[in-house]
């Protein structure tokens, strides 16, 4: 078996005194839940609920009968079932693109523009590609469909367009009505609502308004889908100093909180629907008000998050790391990207988004998508280590070959080499050095110019295995449904 590197975790002292810290603040603070149906599930299982102020308090019975009925472990599914992603199962590092940007660098032209559909199913083709990409989110809203029916575009983009798991934000107005007609979507890909139960080939993510409330269409969204047994990821975007203490442990308890509040509602609504610990938590930059993605507080909260789902026994995803300040693609954005997502890939995280995403979130790069993808791959093969047997050691080997020669053309090498060894894909290791640099050069040599060529690529070669063409009409019609609804 390979050597265990992921080392990085929270002592269990540390996470005793966050989860008490949580449980007082749930207590006697509470979250708000701007939804009387909320209110009213939550009062059943035996919180303290304030209808006039909107807000529910948790005993800590109810927090711990929640997190029994809550199940340990999630899987994924992939349209096509190669893809599947098991959570909560030890099953190493995936990563998805980070979702829900307004503005995307055009392919063609380099301008920052607004994303339309096109940019949806051609992001959703390009992560059916990419290996080291293994759950599609889709990285932008279209702006060219009206908001309320954004995800349903999205979602329909990325059901023609990849076999690989479909995992989406929750746009900012859809509601229960539009969570409903989207599962209606996977449940004609899937053969109905039962196997869709059996065979999630999609779930949400959505995010808590911080410190310690939910937004009511947000909130609306998740409890449709946990009725149904869509997984739920609840991922906070707390920031420290802002809108959460400053100190990273006083920002992880309002990030707990969010999360065990949400958890103890959807567990009520549908005991053992499957919920995921994510966050994607920062701290806030004083000096400007930024919420900086690349800053190197985030993987401390992130493997905080690890640490406290596996302390409950929830799985975790939608771990946030690998954005990137840098306003374009390229060097900048790559530091960023690695030192964010080493750490978190060292503490065994089971999946990270941020794929694509530059600018603080606030742009999204096809060029980007593509060098992070040679990113994770590298990083993978970090956090994999290496095994130690008779045969890794090759003791025999080294006898044989003795002082003073090679290996190049051993069994052994050709054997393992492809497997104990990390090769790029989009640029090249070949010593040829430059007579001279500047500025010039240094512009055609920059990996973004190569993972260009590469995305245009992709989008003219890459062949999806299409859905069938009745359940493709069933999907556009539905879609044409809901805009239809929109004209009443």
């Amino acid at each position: 078996m390979p050597l265990n590197i992921r080392l990085i975790q929270y002592p269990k002292e540390e996470l005793d005194m966050i989860d008490s810290a949580t449980l007082e603040v749930l207590r006697d603070v509470g979250i708000k839940f701007p939804d009387k149906d909320a209110l009213h599930a939550l009062k059943s299982a035996g919180a303290d609920v304030d209808y006039k102020n909107m807000l529910a308090r948790f005993p800590e019975d109810i927090v711990r009968d929640a997190l029994k009925r809550a199940p340990s472990t999630v899987t994924l599914c992939g349209r096509d079932p190669k893809h599947d992603i098991h959570l909560g199962e030890g099953g190493g590092t995936h990563f998805m693109p980070s979702g829900l940007g307004a503005f995307i660098y055009d392919l063609n032209t380099g301008e920052r523009r607004m994303a339309t559909k096109e940019d949806t199913i051609n992001v959703s083709k390009i992560v059916d590609a990419l290996p080291n990409i293994h759950v599609l989110q889709v990285m932008v809203s279209p702006g060219d469909v009206p908001d309320k029916v954004a995800d349903h575009h999205k979602f329909e983009a990325a059901f023609n367009n990849a076999t690989k798991h479909v995992s989406n934000c929750i746009a900012p107005i859809t509601s229960d009505d539009g969570a409903r007609e989207i599962v209606e979507m996977a449940s004609i890909i899937a053969g109905g609502k039962e196997e869709l139960r059996k065979k999630p080939i999609f779930s949400v993510h959505q995010c808590p308004i911080s410190p310690l409330q939910y937004e009511v269409y947000g909130l609306r969204s998740i409890m449709e889908y946990a009725k149904n047994s869509v997984p739920v990821c609840i991922y906070s975007m707390a920031m420290g100093g802002g809108t959460a203490p400053a100190t990273i442990a006083g920002e992880l308890v309002i990030i707990n909180s969010e999360f065990l509040a949400g958890l103890v509602l959807l567990q009520t609504l549908n005991p053992g629907c499957p919920v995921i610990y994510g966050t994607v938590a920062s701290v806030m930059d004083l000096k400007t008000g930024v919420l900086p993605l690349g800053a190197p507080e985030r993987p401390i909260l992130q493997i905080g998050v690890v640490s406290l789902a596996r302390y409950y026994g929830i799985p975790h995803g939608m771990i946030s790391a690998g954005h990137a300040d840098a306003k374009i693609p390229g060097t900048q954005a790559g530091f960023e990207k690695a030192i964010t997502a080493l750490p978190v890939v060292l503490a065994g995280t089971e999946l990270i988004l941020g794929a694509g995403a530059v600018d603080s979130a606030n742009t999204y790069s096809y060029e980007q998508l593509v060098i992070d993808d040679e990113i994770w791959g590298a990083l993978l093969r970090i956090a994999r280590g290496f095994e130690v047997n008779e045969e890794t050691l090759a003791v025999d080997l080294i006898k044989k070959v003795g002082v003073g020669s090679h290996f190049l053309g051993e069994k052994h090498t050709l054997k393992h080499v492809r497997g104990e060894q990390w090769y790029p894909r989009l640029y090249s290791r070949v010593k040829k050095s430059e007579d001279f640099w500047n500025e010039e050069i240094l512009g055609k040599k920059d990996l973004a110019l190569t993972a260009r060529q590469r995305s245009k690529e992709i989008l003219a070669s890459h062949q999806v295995q299409p859905l069938e063409k009745d359940v493709k009409e069933k999907i556009r019609m539905l879609v044409r449904e809901a805009e239809g609804r929109l004209s009443v």
